[in-house]
């Protein structure tokens, strides 16, 4: 039975709540910029932009600079708003920075893990910014590395970020690392294509119609406990 050392996770969607930072520090830059639109409506619109940047960005159609700023001028240029794109994606950042907002269950299972594995986060994202929502969480003690797109240059799932991956935590087998994460399109793929195992976290229960295919299946982090416990007896 195959046993695990590293165990890599996705940030976003994984082990912090994007969504509810997301939509926090929107709210925070739409109050104080004063533009006086509409929340939910502009919210909407700038989620539908912003998730297919990403995209994007894993497929290096655009670089992280790029992106900062893009999703908010395709955004005023969508509401017909003459306004600096530059300086309200500098004051959302700001205001996503400080989103340590965890998801559930991530505390207690890094908390189980932390003493039989060696944890790390990979992660896809400005450096400072996820930096500074990892550090200021719970749990900013248990990792041994913080490996983010912007430092290496490459965002899953480009073989580079993988390469870096492994030369940081050392480890020259990769039959001893899994990879845990919420996307198909950057963790899953990025893993598989890389030939390391793979866990989906699916905790909305989406059914897998693409043609990537992870390892391992879970719809909560405490699985993946068990999971791991079941590959180390």
């Amino acid at each position: 039975m195959k046993t695990y050392r590293y165990i890599l996770f996705d940030a976003d969607d994984t082990l912090l709540d994007f969504q509810r930072s997301e939509r926090e520090a929107f709210a925070a830059a739409l109050l104080e910029s004063q533009l006086g639109l509409d929340f939910e409506q502009s919210y909407e619109q700038y989620t539908i932009i912003n998730r297919a940047l990403w995209l994007d960005y894993e497929q290096n159609k655009v670089t992280q600079t790029q992106l900062r700023s893009e999703r908010f001028y395709r955004l005023f240029q969508q509401l017909k708003m003459d306004h600096d794109a530059k300086v309200f994606g500098d004051l959302y950042l700001r205001h996503f920075a400080a989103g340590s907002f965890l998801t559930p269950d991530a505390l207690a299972v890094c908390d189980q893990l932390k003493s039989k594995f060696q944890l790390s986060i990979i992660t896809n994202g400005i450096r400072d910014v996820q930096f500074s929502r990892i550090l200021g969480s719970a749990l900013h003690n248990h990792f041994d590395h913080i490996i983010v797109s912007d430092d290496v240059g490459f965002a899953k799932p480009a073989p580079q970020i993988f390469d870096y991956a492994m030369e940081k935590i050392g480890c020259t087998d990769k039959s001893e690392v899994l990879i845990v994460g919420d996307s198909l399109s950057s963790d899953i793929r990025g893993g598989h294509q890389y030939g390391i195992d793979t866990c989906w976290y699916n905790p909305n229960e989406f059914t897998n119609t693409s043609d990537i295919k992870p390892t391992y299946e879970i719809s909560k982090l405490t699985q993946l406990v068990k999971l791991l416990s079941e590959r180390t007896r």
